[in-house]
């Protein structure tokens, strides 16, 4: 009965050791940057949110304007269903970046403006195929 006992306080152990940790790395992350809530674009800017938040959407066409001071640098706007957004971005840009292209961008929301440090584009459909159909690939040879 001892052992049996010992076991049982053991695992409770074990058990509250793990969920204190759990608890403990959820509330104080290592890296905030890591911590990013996805939310809607009408949903920030009604609520004022100026935390790090994901947003997703579409590029507005016509939009995207690149600085020519600094080539890194661009402006472009964001929309989602009706509501769009104005969004800053200072990094390299995905080569999938246009016109039209679907987005979600992580960063901060000040005075009107979405300031991102990440911007990730989703593939473009040219890159699905059926892999186990070998005539989809369009592979050529190169003759030397």
């Amino acid at each position: 009965m001892k052992s049996n006992k010992k076991f049982i306080i053991m695992i409770s152990g074990v058990i509250a050791v793990v969920i204190f940790w759990i608890g403990w790395v959820s509330l104080n992350p290592a890296d905030e940057k890591a911590m990013a809530t996805f939310i809607s674009v009408e949903d920030l800017i009604n609520d004022n949110i100026n935390k790090r938040t994901k947003l997703g959407g579409l590029v507005k066409g016509g939009s995207i304007v690149i600085s020519k001071t600094n080539h890194l640098e661009c402006t472009f706007t964001l929309k989602e269903g009706n509501t769009e957004i104005a969004v800053k971005y200072d990094r390299t840009r995905p080569d999938l970046f246009k016109d039209g292209a679907e987005v979600i961008v992580t960063g901060q929301y000040l005075n009107g403006t979405f300031y991102a440090d990440e911007l990730q584009t989703k593939c473009a459909s040219r890159y699905e195929g059926d892999l186990r159909d070998e005539s989809s690939y369009n592979l050529t040879e190169i003759d030397t």
